[in-house]
């Protein structure tokens, strides 16, 4: 008796077809597609929302911080931004949101540095920037 082969015993390979390069191509050009795609989106949905960033804060007490920092938006929108203090291990101790009005510096950009003093329930370890929005009634 002879041994089988692996081809008699599970039938012979099935040979695998080439794709054409047109394949190749066209899933290429889906793909390039879908980053432009998707680089537009981030660009439009990114224009006109405010921006902040922290420049610095001062602890006058225990119970109130003083924070700079500068908004950048639209000169004639007015934006509503909302900070927000921290103890050591990291809860919320005071929270106040902050309208900026309509500004333009004399290059007519919307760039405004913003000082405001808030309470807070206990002594603040750090003090951020939460969030900025423009708010949906003008």
């Amino acid at each position: 008796m002879t041994a089988p082969t692996l081809s008699h015993r599970y039938g012979q390979p099935t040979q695998r077809r080439k794709l054409p390069a047109s394949f190749w191509y066209v899933l290429a050009a889906l793909g390039v597609a879908l980053g432009v795609a998707f680089v537009l989106w981030v660009q439009v949905s990114s224009q006109g929302n405010p921006t902040a960033r922290d420049i610095g804060f001062t602890l006058t007490s225990d119970n109130e911080v003083d924070v700079t920092f500068e908004v950048s938006k639209n000169p004639e929108d007015t934006a509503v931004c909302a900070l927000k203090a921290l103890n050591p291990s990291g809860a919320p101790v005071g929270w106040k949101e902050v309208a900026i009005g309509p500004y333009a510096d004399e290059n007519g950009n919307g760039i405004s540095v913003q000082t405001v003093a808030f309470r807070t329930l206990g002594a603040a370890h750090t003090v951020t920037i939460d969030t900025c929005w423009i708010p949906e009634n003008k």
